[in-house]
């Protein structure tokens, strides 16, 4: 029997086992870790807080008896597909939302039963911490399959920086049973190698020991203990972000993006905006440590130009974003010379006003993002953004606004 087989088999056990010991609702509930209701709900504000909208569509690997899906099933336009090795679970998670347009399919392998490029979000909740490396990767590669360009990939996992984490596989080192299940642990490394070959961009890893689901509501768990404002599911947390693949084969995370044509042709003497005006591109980046990401971009042949850049960290929490750059460092070349550079604003009146003109967002005065405000001559150039502290990883925005 192959491992996949035996760990299905195993579970499919474990359930029975439990509906043999308690009552059918509490057994299929503790079926999936406990904490059925406190647990949906911070997967459920997890997946708003990361753009989940009321007509997305929902691919659940794992889902168990449903501990996510009954917190999503209130809202009649979300679509769901609901997958899991276990009859039982599936039976139960389907009677409990009561919703007859939904599909609760039961696999086998690491296959989702969905068409390509059809899902928003893509779920692994306590999945991969279950399952051999070579299944992640497979589920990895199907994740990229069934998501829409643009959409999610969010999962659980656990790893040994997080002390609690580490208590786990003490128990499994420590477990003689043959048949229990299986603790995988997963480094951060190979989640951005996994990402870098199957088309993901990472958009932001979060340590089970640190809290990252805003909560607009009080979390009450059995034991009588709340939260709120904010939470954490005690798993670490990866949100990753499908993107088209090269024809090439894998672009790495920190590969330049593609060229931006800022066009700035004579505007027509009636003062009309000329045609084909390109005023503004931008890209989004999750650097890790050491890393740098780029914008290229070209100027047409006419006069100077000036041009506001910036590359934006500390703001983005302001957009809901979690895990920002704490503070990004700017750099402008043209070919192998680096004309300029900026690490923290610092509120200068030219950018501010730049920035104004232009529409950018605003930026505090008091801000570590990185801004500057250039006139450069007809040619190609490009935005270079790094951390100003190594060791440092997060999100950053890099930004070129034409403004005359």
């Amino acid at each position: 029997m192959s491992r996949s087989k035996a760990l299905s088999a195993s579970y499919i056990e474990h359930v029975a086992a439990l509906e043999r010991r308690l009552d059918s609702d509490r057994a299929l509930q503790q079926a999936v870790g406990g904490e059925f209701v406190a647990v949906g709900k911070l997967e459920y504000h997890l997946l708003r807080s990361r753009g989940l909208k009321d007509a997305d569509m929902i691919v659940d690997v794992g889902c168990g008896s449903g501990r996510l899906a009954c917190q999503v099933a209130p809202f009649p336009g979300i679509r769901y597909v609901g997958c899991d090795v276990v009859p039982r679970l599936l039976e139960y998670a389907r009677d409990l939302c009561g919703r007859p347009d939904w599909r609760f399919e039961l696999t086998a392998g690491a296959r989702i039963p969905c068409e390509p490029d059809v899902a928003d979000f893509a779920c692994f909740f306590s999945v991969f911490t279950h399952l051999a490396q070579e299944d992640i990767f497979r589920y990895f590669r199907e994740a990229q399959r069934v998501l829409r360009p643009g959409g999610l990939m969010i999962f659980s996992f656990l790893e040994f920086r997080i002390a609690e984490h580490w208590a786990v596989f003490i128990a499994s080192v420590d477990r003689t049973r043959e048949d229990a299940h299986l603790n995988q642990f997963i480094d951060r490394a190979s989640i951005h190698a996994w990402a870098d070959a199957t088309g993901f961009e990472i958009w932001s890893i979060h340590g089970g020991d640190t809290k990252c689901i805003p909560l607009p509501e009080e979390i009450r768990y059995e034991n009588g203990s709340r939260i709120s404002g904010v939470g954490s599911l005690g798993q670490s947390v990866a949100v990753l972000q499908k993107r088209e693949l090269p024809a090439g084969g894998p672009m790495p995370s920190n590969a330049p993006a593609a060229a931006a044509l800022i066009s700035a042709p004579a505007a027509p003497s009636s003062g009309a905006a000329a045609p084909g005006v390109l005023r503004n591109a931008s890209t989004r980046v999750f650097l890790r440590a050491g890393e740098s990401a780029s914008l290229g971009f070209s100027l047409a042949p006419g006069a100077p130009q000036r041009v506001l850049v910036r590359a934006v960290g500390p703001t983005l929490s302001a957009f809901g974003v979690l895990e920002p750059l704490a503070r990004p460092a700017l750099a402008i070349h043209a070919g192998e010379e680096r004309l300029a550079e900026n690490t923290g604003w610092s509120g200068h009146a030219e950018v501010a006003t730049a920035a104004a003109t232009a529409g950018a967002f605003t930026l505090a005065a008091t801000s570590l993002d990185a801004a500057l405000v250039l006139t450069l001559p007809p040619g190609s150039y490009t935005a270079v953004a790094t951390s100003a502290e190594p060791a440092e990883s997060g999100e950053v925005v890099i930004e070129v606004y034409l403004i005359g």
